[in-house]
């Protein structure tokens, strides 16, 4: 047995309690979860339906069909747009061009629209309403972590006492803030936030137990009144936005910390030089920071995308009947299938349609942000 050989066995030996973990916890439960979705499941296995709960779930199969060949379609004249501006082809470009609008229509019209009108609302409301929690939650978690970790970094003073505190949030239990919040948001007239409301000379709000959309209630607060009813459709719901709220409260201080790790690591010599350049801060954090911890950032937002599509615990405790289904993102809408109708094989769908999706988001966002991402090559 040469040398080589006896380091091959040595690594797998030294990998296997990593691969064993991750086969049993991580792996198998996929795998089973898609066994239990082929099949009738409540409590006990029953018939094998094949893709009966896919389709009840995602709806006309002529439909998906179309959505995911035209959207296949749009991603290959993508990368074929790419590289006719790369070769200046004004006739490619046309015909690219051409071929993207109808693609986009049929994504549309006869993909989407036929699968929201023939699948499960439960499921595509769960998708919209998850959809609405990233779009609140990553930009300004992100955001708001950025700077305080750009001005903890700067030598503020007492950072070490802030850095304790932008932290607590993220240790707690996640259980006793959700109901602490819960109290906060309350609809009752003497809850923290309408008090808050009150000292403004405004009227208290519903909170966690209101359906209606923020900007429906916005613009009932300056005096329209008769709104349409799709401003709820397409627009949060307040009780949504109270626990994006939440959300960002916990989560800014986890990467806050992974924030200043990498903005520890950028060579003071990059600072100084700028400035003896006659760099000002604005140029300094435009052109030196944010280049150079742009792969933190991705890493946190790619965390936070998965984060936000499987975020649980909190929504489900601060989830309140008033609200209706305006805050039952898609894994909360698993966990009812499971635990209130007890159909676990058409949960197990959902589950792995969720996964697919977190898979396939991953995918295009590596795809799209990744190349903006600079590693110092």
């Amino acid at each position: 047995m040469n040398n080589r050989t006896k380091d091959n066995i040595l690594a797998w030996i030294l990998l296997s309690p990593a691969v064993i973990v991750l086969t049993a916890f991580g792996l198998f439960p996929i795998l089973y979860a898609l066994f239990v979705s082929l099949h009738s499941w409540r409590i006990k296995q029953d018939a094998f339906v094949g893709l009966k709960h896919y389709i009840q779930a995602l709806g006309d199969p002529v439909s998906l069909l179309v959505f995911f060949t035209a959207f296949s379609v749009i991603f290959l004249i993508s990368r074929v747009r790419k590289k006719v501006k790369q070769q200046n082809s004004n006739l490619l470009n046309i015909v690219s061009f051409a071929l993207y609008v109808p693609a986009v229509w049929c994504l549309l019209v006869y993909g989407l629209y036929g699968l929201l009108n023939t699948g499960d609302y439960s499921l595509y409301n769960g998708f919209k309403v998850t959809i609405f929690y990233a779009i609140g939650t990553i930009p300004f978690q992100l955001s708001i972590a950025l700077f305080l970790a750009y001005l903890l970094f700067n030598s503020l003073r007492g950072k070490a006492v802030f850095r304790i505190l932008f932290f607590l949030p993220y240790v707690t239990p996640a259980i006793a803030t959700a109901v602490v919040f819960r109290s906060i948001f309350s609809s009752h007239p003497l809850s923290f936030a309408n008090g808050f409301l009150n000292l403004l000379g405004l009227e208290g709000e519903r909170w966690l137990s209101e359906s209606r959309s923020i900007v429906t209630l916005l613009l009932e607060g300056i005096g329209f009144s008769d709104l349409p009813t799709w401003l709820d459709i397409v627009f949060p719901s307040l009780a949504l936005v109270s626990v994006i709220i939440y959300n960002i409260w916990v989560y800014v201080g986890y990467d806050i910390v992974i924030l200043l790790a990498g903005l520890s690591a950028i060579p003071n010599h990059y600072y100084e030089a700028a400035k003896i350049d006659g760099a000002n801060s604005w140029q300094l954090f435009r052109n030196i920071t944010l280049p150079l911890v742009s792969p933190t950032l991705f890493f946190l937002s790619m965390v936070a995308v998965i984060g936000t599509f499987k975020a649980f615990n909190h929504i489900y405790i601060l989830k309140n009947p008033g609200a209706k289904d305006s805050v039952d993102v898609l894994s909360v809408v698993i966990f009812e299938q499971i635990f209130e109708f007890h159909n676990a094989g058409y949960a197990s769908a959902m589950a792995v349609v969720l996964f697919m999706v977190i898979i396939l988001l991953t995918f295009i966002q590596n795809r799209l942000l990744g190349k903006h991402v600079f590693y110092g090559t």
